[in-house]
């Protein structure tokens, strides 16, 4: 089933709203909760215009808003700010882009582009375009990061569990390949990865939902270290089923494109760690 047609299963769950307020027709919850529904997302591989729909809802309002709530009108997110804007599963044109601080709800026609990850639409957006709303909003510029970092966090847990269940099952030399060094050691850096990821992402959670100090630092720490933890586990469940990861057969190498995918949105990841060091941190 696409994504698409769970759209309005996850809005009737409140998904697309559970940091609006209550009367903006939300849940008035946090970026904590937020980040902990995109982990689960993730873990399923359901779209990133997801976090498209949950910050849109903020920059919409009257019928665009209900219509966002509802999973009627779906929005798309902008993965660069280049010449040409890239767009994940763009509506009819419609989608979010963030620069800086600010967060735009644009509509511009789209042409279709090849994405390393099959199971989304990528998109040029072209001129003109129109720019339906616009806030600045730093908090939710800093969420959006912690809501990718929580879909990441997911898909990591989930390729950890498929190398992991696979080396069990897998028997070669008349042991399951879990058993030989090169293997469980590589399980148990995943497993460790998956850990440090998760507790970084609620950490930086609740540090931008506390609007902290170092809130910055600790969102896009957390998105890169999820990004960089799931390539490297993405790519290691690969190898652990061998020459079936590369297939079709196999989702292994669909958590790979996934990742990468992820990885690239809200920021160059090789920008990332310079970046990070010229932010203020508490300690």
């Amino acid at each position: 089933v696409s994504d698409a047609a769970r759209w309005g299963e996850l809005a009737g769950l409140g998904v697309f709203g559970i940091s609006l307020s209550e009367d903006a027709g939300g849940l008035g919850l946090s970026v904590v909760e937020e980040m902990l529904v995109c982990r689960e997302l993730g873990r399923v591989l359901i779209s990133p215009a997801a976090i498209g729909m949950m910050l849109a809802a903020h920059v919409a309002s009257g019928e665009l808003r209900a219509g966002i709530l509802s999973g009627a009108k779906r929005v798309g997110i902008a993965v660069g700010i280049a010449d040409e804007v890239r767009v994940i599963d763009a509506a009819d044109g419609l989608y979010l882009q963030i620069e800086g601080k600010a967060l735009r709800l644009v509509h511009a026609g789209t042409r279709g582009l090849e994405c390393i990850d099959e199971t989304v639409t990528l998109s040029a957006a072209t001129l003109p375009d129109e720019v339906l709303a616009e806030i600045e909003a730093p908090e939710l510029a800093l969420a959006a990061q912690v809501m990718a970092a929580g879909m990441l966090c997911g898909l990591l847990e989930t390729t950890r569990d498929m190398a992991v269940d696979y080396a069990r099952t897998r028997v070669q030399f008349g042991r399951p390949i879990g058993a030989f060094q090169a293997i469980k050691h590589r399980c148990a850096d995943a497993a460790l990865g998956a850990e440090i990821v998760y507790a970084q992402c609620w950490n930086a959670a609740n540090a931008v939902a506390a609007a902290a100090a170092d809130a910055e630092f600790h969102a896009r720490c957390a998105k890169y270290l999820a990004g960089d933890e799931a390539l490297k586990a993405a790519r290691f469940d690969i190898q652990v089923h061998g020459g079936m990861g590369f297939t079709q057969e196999v989702d292994a190498q669909r958590m790979l494109k996934r990742s990468h995918v992820l990885h690239q949105m809200f920021g160059n990841p090789r920008l990332a760690p310079a970046h990070l060091a010229a932010l203020p941190l508490e300690v």
